[in-house]
């Protein structure tokens, strides 16, 4: 049932399960040109480059010409982000939370 409010330990909760591609991430310190590339998007890159080597296997096989290889999907790296919690503590902003807020109830 929302109140209103959020405890501080919910907010943390919620922060720390956000995709590595969200826009608090890549404003905390993440790669911009990571936004979006979450691990499904690196898989089908890898299913489409696949595709298309398997295409052009086919097509230099049963060509008397060269066939050009095909372009790989563009990318921002080479691997995806490791998944883990983001750690916020590194942040020049950051706080230490106040005792008063620490032990907060947990919102229902």
């Amino acid at each position: 049932m929302w109140r209103g409010r959020l405890a501080p330990r919910r907010v943390r909760d919620l922060v720390e399960h956000l995709p590595s591609g969200s826009a608090l991430a890549t404003a905390l310190g993440g790669d911009p040109a990571d936004r979006g590339w979450d691990l499904h998007a690196h898989l089908l890159a890898h299913v489409v480059d696949a595709a298309q080597h398997t295409a052009w296997t086919v097509a230099q096989a049963h060509s008397r010409k060269a066939v050009p290889p095909p372009e790989p999907v563009p990318r921002p790296r080479s691997r995806p982000r490791s998944a883990g919690p983001l750690d916020l503590s590194q942040h020049p902003l950051a706080q230490a939370l106040p005792e008063r807020l620490r032990s907060a109830p947990a919102d229902d």
